[in-house]
């Protein structure tokens, strides 16, 4: 019998790995076909094509088994939601896996589009000690540039690209249509643009290499297409294993006071709907009707945190502590405002800076990743109740809030367009449903002259 061989791998770091023949498992029998029945499958990929394997030396309490291909793996690629490094694997298996991305990531907003389902490869990105997976190519890190063998220029992997006001954008490659809030891979000179999904052959040849130290960056962290600066080109993925709670949680006096004066309560819900009384005359008259609701929420609202968002790590920018999926844009607020920024909030202490720098950067974030369609009363409110708490810590930022009158311009227009869709079908449904009852009135009449008529 060939003698043993003891490893320690990093796909199972707790106990150390005995190498035996596929069908030496004591609990085997003899016979070829219960050899056959009695494969197990590697612990990583699935597979049961192999001679030989390495099984935990706590067998049978512990089951896992590796296969010689991917015992010669090691995690290589670094995902700042997650402690440990991650592997590119061939997905074998035809289980359902559910896609562990963090917040902020494709597959956790608040909609749907057939080009996340298209990155859903037959690749994954998984630490295998903690079975943490990231499905969709789109959720995780990706390479910052692609060779593309038919174009002549590198694309680089760019957040939003939105070539005109016509609401309707595509893909060069496939000359499908693009979903403008997905990000794409991005031609600036040539003005390219392709979908992820089209290049997967692409990325999964870059990713299935040796990727230490390679450019790679999650799409949910790019900037637009016409940012410039050093920062896209890496992503630095460097994690604290702190949250937003620990935060709040270190706030003392005055100032968890404060905080609380603003998170702590919560008035009620807002429809993101207009009452189907109100019938408005001229733009002005919904205008005025809308900017007194605006009014009334931010003199009045208080916005309630959900623990989710509490729970999301933060890592180290600079001086300040903030949400990982937020990094690039307090880096670009930096460089581009400085501490100026920060104005009278010089005073309070880092741990509530920290926060202003979070409310203000989900803000920014959360702008340059919605377009007009998706646009609602509760997500306008929401910006303004961030920036109003921002703002009472002292910080100068006129400049977010007349970014955000255009997108409540914007929103009053697409309110409008509904409305002049939404009235004539509720007038037609009213009209409906007075014509069902006016018909039953008139049968029950019928039914009662019948009776006095006998």
């Amino acid at each position: 019998m060939a003698e043993e061989i003891v490893i320690c791998h990093p796909f199972h770091p707790h106990h150390y790995l005995i190498s035996q023949r596929h069908y030496d498992d004591k609990h085997d029998h003899d016979d070829k076909t219960s050899r056959t029945e009695k494969y197990h499958p590697c612990s990583t990929c699935t597979r049961t094509n192999f001679t030989f394997f390495y099984r935990c030396e706590q067998y049978p309490k512990c089951e896992f088994r590796i296969c010689p291909a991917c015992s010669a793996m090691e995690p290589n690629i670094e995902y700042p939601a997650h402690e440990h490094k991650l592997s590119f694997l061939e997905k074998i298996g035809d289980d359902d896996v559910e896609c562990d991305a963090s917040h902020g990531d494709y597959c956790k907003r608040g909609f749907h589009c057939d080009e996340l389902d298209h990155t859903a490869s037959s690749f994954i990105f998984r630490c295998v000690p903690c079975d943490f997976n990231i499905i969709h190519l789109l959720c995780g890190p990706l390479p910052c540039t692609i060779q593309y063998e038919y174009h002549m220029h590198p694309l680089t992997l760019t957040r939003l690209v939105v070539e005109d006001d016509s609401g309707e954008y595509y893909c060069d490659i496939c000359e499908g249509k693009r979903d403008e809030r997905i990000c794409v891979y991005y031609c600036e000179t040539c003005k390219y643009v392709a979908h992820v999904h089209c290049l997967i052959d692409q990325i999964t040849r870059v990713l299935k290499d040796d990727v230490d130290g390679a450019d790679l960056i999650l799409s949910s962290s790019t900037r637009r297409e016409n940012d410039t600066g050093d920062e896209q080109a890496v992503v630095k993925m460097e994690i604290r294993m702190k949250t937003l709670k620990d935060i709040v949680e270190s706030l003392m006096g005055e100032e968890k006071e404060r905080f609380e004066e603003h998170f702590d309560s919560h008035d009620g819900s807002s429809s993101g709907t207009l009452p189907g009384e109100y019938i408005f005359p001229s733009d002005a008259d919904f205008e005025r009707y809308v900017h007194s609701r605006f009014d009334k929420y931010i003199n009045f609202r208080r916005l309630k945190l959900e623990s989710s968002d509490l729970e999301v790590k933060v890592v180290k920018v600079k001086n300040y502590m903030v949400a990982w999926h937020l990094r690039n844009d307090l880096l670009n607020l930096l460089d581009e405002h400085g501490d100026q920024v920060i104005g009278d909030g010089l005073n309070l202490t880092l741990g509530m800076r920290s926060l202003a720098f979070n409310f203000l950067c989900q803000v920014i974030y959360d702008m340059g990743r919605t377009v007009k369609r998706d646009l609602t009363e509760d997500v306008l409110r929401d910006w303004y109740g961030y920036l109003k708490f921002v703002k009472r810590m002292g910080f100068r930022i006129k400049f977010v809030y007349e970014q955000l009158e255009k997108f409540k311009h914007d929103f009053f227009f697409l309110q409008l367009s509904r409305l002049e869709n939404d009235i004539p079908n509720k007038l037609f449904d009213k009209k409906s449903e007075l014509q069902q009852q006016i018909e039953e009135i008139e049968a029950k009449l019928q039914k009662c002259k019948e009776l006095g008529a006998q």
